[in-house]
């Protein structure tokens, strides 16, 4: 993507006088980057780690309305979700596909099957989508047809609805992507020290360590604004917290232990609603939502994963899945606004406030994956007033990175399987997400490189991720780049070593370097199973 070269973004953030400077380059800073930059202001945008580090890579990766806030009368925040969830189909079709949601209702449940019918048929009627009768008024019977696998006692019917499901990693890097291409100054691995004021006391841009070099530089701009999620607090110098953090566990099981065609609702002990969500060779089911203290307090412990696998008993009885079956997972923190007195965890808004400071800087508070772009035009709104326009609301719905051209067909995948032997199904799988791009990534395949398709397919990722990516540690891609910590099977974790060598050759690290970054991923990959010690697994 033109623009997304971090050593020519270093030089001009050290150099050039910018309106705005956004700290945080998770989805939310970086929707508001792109949107600035879009109205023609001069944007910096500066991640203390690497994008998407945070919350915005340990969603469900749904883009979604959220029909359980129907319930709890969020109709404005619903309906713009939902109309923002069909925008992103065609800004990012490569990133954001439609997929199924089945909604089975058991006798006992906290929401009675006529109430769960018109839920649907409002949420569906909100984005615009036709309300079909067959979807809406299943019978038990209809609902087994759909999903095969679920629970048949005290099943009383259901209802079909359409969401999306996304990568919410790349997505992420795409709006960052397109924010530089666009003309913003992007870098991640740039952490803010302080904040610099000018003579009339207001902050007027941060100094920012580079923490590959270790250099340090300032960023001069206008107005400031903090987009750093759960980590917001801690740059508010002992003041009051603005936020609620909670912890959302998810587990991925290959998807032949638990087959589904569509999505799924399941519910957990407490009758919280939560997914079943098939994905590719996967199906992934989460989330939990439970209070933490910090943004760091994201391990997952027994307790979350025996309440996942309480939902999953629950509704797929036959399924036998058991600690073992499990092969990957995540945990995310997420930055709630704080309310008082607190409702229960899984009952405050997932919408946002800003908060303005009496020194001029701005903060985000909370906010939802699915509506970072029509809450970054909000923001900007308001803290450059003068800026918007009719031509610049048609601006900011323009295709994200790897949108912006046609994508590849049928054709183009069977003459891209051929030319590099992999074989179709899974190079579509694996490239897709890359979109327009999807042909550059196969320049990468190292020469004379032999071994299987998905093995020689994530060196080519990988080397990708490093050249137009802003990959700069192995975890970057491994973890967010790709999927490979989140959805391979534990075979592929001999893979790490070979991966570390191929990027130390790459970006030039010494042995202990390599070792360093190899070891880091080994961790993360240990920290994701330590639950099964407790639960009788290995």
């Amino acid at each position: 993507m033109t623009g997304f070269v971090r050593h020519a973004a270093l030089q001009r953030l050290a150099s050039e006088q910018f309106d705005l400077l956004v700290v945080g380059g998770g989805i939310t800073g970086s929707g508001i980057a792109r949107e600035a930059t879009l109205r023609g202001l001069r944007v910096a945008l500066v991640e203390a780690r690497d994008f998407a580090s945070g919350t915005s890579s340990r969603s469900t990766r749904l883009i979604h309305g959220g029909l359980r806030y129907l319930r709890q009368g969020e109709v404005r925040l619903v309906r713009e979700a939902v109309r923002e969830r069909e925008l992103l189909l065609g800004m990012a079709p490569h990133l954001v596909r439609p997929l199924p949601f089945l909604f089975p209702v058991f006798r006992g449940d906290p929401d009675a099957l006529s109430l769960v019918r018109l839920g649907v048929a409002l949420y569906q009627r909100l984005g615009g989508l036709p309300v079909r009768s067959r979807h809406l008024l299943m019978t038990p019977n209809a609902v087994r047809e759909q999903v095969p696998l679920l629970r048949s006692e005290g099943l009383r019917g259901g209802a079909l609805y359409e969401d999306a499901l996304t990568d919410d990693a790349r997505l992420t890097l795409a709006v960052a992507q397109s924010a530089a291409g666009e003309g913003a100054a992007v870098a991640n691995y740039c952490r803010v020290l302080r904040f610099l004021s000018g003579p009339d006391g207001d902050v007027r841009g941060a100094e920012v360590r580079d923490e590959e070099s270790g250099a340090i530089f300032p960023i001069m701009a206008e107005r400031t604004v903090i987009a750093a999620g759960a980590w917001t607090d801690r740059l508010r110098e002992g003041e009051a917290p603005l936020l609620r953090l909670t912890k959302g566990v998810h587990l991925t099981l290959r998807r032949e232990d638990l087959p589904l065609s569509s999505a799924c609702v399941v519910r957990g002990p407490d009758g919280r609603l939560m997914f079943a969500i098939p994905d590719g060779p996967v199906t992934y089911v989460g989330t939990t939502d439970t209070d933490v203290a910090s943004p760091g307090d994201d391990s997952i412990t027994s307790d979350d994963a025996e309440y996942i696998f309480a939902a999953i008993r629950r509704t797929f009885p036959d399924a036998n899945i058991s600690p073992a079956s499990v092969i990957g997972a995540w945990s995310g923190v997420r930055p709630l606004v704080r309310l008082r007195p607190g409702p229960a965890p899984s009952q405050v808004s997932r919408d946002y406030r800003l908060v303005f400071s009496p020194d001029g800087l701005v903060y985000v508070v909370g906010g939802k994956l699915t509506a970072f772009r029509a809450m970054a035009e909000r923001i900007i709104d308001r803290v450059f007033p003068n800026t918007p326009s009719a031509e610049v609301r048609l601006r900011s719905r323009r295709p994200l990175a790897g949108g912006e051209a046609p994508l590849p067909h049928s054709e183009d995948w069977r003459r891209l399987a051929r030319t590099v032997s992999v074989p179709e199904p899974l190079l579509t799988r694996e490239l897709a997400p890359y979109g327009a791009a999807a042909p550059s990534v196969l320049a990468d395949l190292p020469a004379g490189i032999s071994g299987p398709p998905q093995h020689r397919l994530l060196r080519m990722r990988l080397r990708y991720a490093v050249r137009e990516e802003m990959a700069l540690h192995l975890t970057d891609v491994l973890q967010r780049r790709t999927d490979f910590l989140r959805f391979s099977a534990g075979k592929t974790r001999a893979q790490i070593a070979a991966l570390g060598q191929e990027m130390a050759l790459l970006q030039g690290w010494s042995e202990a370097r390599q070792a360093a970054e190899v070891a880091a991923v080994e961790g993360i990959w240990r920290s994701m199973f330590q639950w099964r010690r407790s639960m009788g697994g290995a």
